[in-house]
């Protein structure tokens, strides 16, 4: 009796174990699908980008001194012709007065000078005897000397050195723009040569990106690229243009800390309505350098080796079939499908689903 419970008990866990197996094989698996369309596919790179304004100009001190009066602030706009700031120039008043003085003797002992002479009068008394001929020539001499007129030549050379040092005293604004690069305060003492400050053009703008020189032969003026200012809330994109290229590369530190060869580009940008830049801002720019049109493309990670080569899954009939595949370009992310794949066929995104095998029962998530 007890073996034939046993039997009967042992039937019916073989069976439950069939239909388990039965069930598990015709169970739909749940996974997201792909429906393949002509597309593009692209090649690109990407480097930082720094805003620059079209047009900047750097002021410099050519003689320095101590800063008198600062008329202007940082990011303050401002017109040409304003004055921005003054150096002091009183010692300047002092020697101008000191020369303008040495000047109006000189011209006076001059002026005294050829009263005395009378030449013409000096030249009839040489010829009567009262004189000798060797006064009056020592006389004529002095009279049509270079003496008083090199002096005089020499102090007015300094004194209009003096006169343009006074009017480099007072800075104005060469052009229209806005003040950065602005560190002065009133009392700093400037060394000649020192750059003041930079006044930069608001309303046109240049992106400034170095990239290295191994793409650099794959890039041309007037190349579209496209620009991505990332704010807290959303990544705006824009386009911009290549308008110039370095005609020499520069060595520049990488953010490994290594040494690397780059040219710089200027790129014109195409700002959007109410967007906010300004010179400083980074921007990623992204490079196009192939592109492909009319292509079937899926991601790199639906493919797996198959039989000497490649192979996808694909769902046919709500069923799952592996599709052996021959591929081309490709980028970082994608690959087009040369052959294998027609447009609107569905392909499992997950060849690592669990349970999946071939005439598998698909559902699309």
């Amino acid at each position: 009796m007890k073996r034939k419970w046993k039997i009967i008990l042992g039937s019916l866990f073989l069976v439950t174990i069939i239909l388990f197996f039965a069930l598990s094989s015709n169970q739909e698996l749940t996974t997201k699908l792909l429906e393949v369309q002509p597309g593009s596919i692209a090649k690109t790179f990407t480097e930082e980008g720094l805003v620059k304004s079209a047009e900047e100009f750097p002021l410099y001190t050519t003689y320095g001194g101590t800063i008198e009066k600062l008329q202007i602030q940082e990011g303050e706009k401002v017109q040409q012709g304003d004055l921005l700031l003054t150096f002091s120039n009183a010692e300047l008043h002092f020697q101008l007065q000191q020369l303008q003085g040495e000047l109006k003797s000189i011209q006076s002992q001059q002026e005294l000078e050829l009263a005395k002479l009378e030449l013409d009068k000096l030249k009839q008394l040489a010829k009567i005897g009262a004189i000798s001929q060797k006064e009056y020539e020592d006389a004529l001499n002095t009279a049509k000397s270079n003496y008083y007129p090199g002096q005089i030549q020499a102090l007015q050379a300094q004194i209009d050195a003096i006169q343009h040092k006074l009017s480099q005293s007072s800075v104005f604004a060469p052009t229209t723009g806005v003040v950065s690069q602005f560190s002065l305060k009133e009392g700093m003492i400037i060394p000649p040569g020192s750059q003041l400050l930079t006044i930069y053009q608001s309303d046109e703008y240049l992106v400034e990106v170095y990239i290295l020189t191994e793409d650099a032969a794959r890039i041309q003026p007037g190349m579209k690229v496209e620009l991505i200012q990332d704010n807290k809330d959303k990544k705006i994109s824009f386009k911009g243009v290549v308008e110039k290229i370095a005609p020499t590369a520069e060595e520049k530190m990488s953010a490994l800390g290594l040494m690397e060869q780059r040219i710089k580009l200027e790129i014109k940008p195409e700002l959007p309505k109410n967007l906010i830049v300004k010179p400083g801002y980074a921007l990623d720019v992204i490079f196009t350098i192939d592109k492909q049109e009319n292509k079937l493309i899926v991601p790199k990670t639906v493919l797996f080796p198959y039989q000497d080569g490649e192979a996808l899954w694909v769902v046919r009939n709500n069923t799952a079939h592996i599709q052996p595949v021959e591929t081309g370009f490709e980028n970082e992310q994608d690959i087009v499908i040369e052959k294998g794949l027609k447009a609107g066929d569905q392909v499992i995104l997950d060849p690592q689903l669990e349970g999946l095998k071939e005439g598998a029962k698909i559902k699309n998530l």
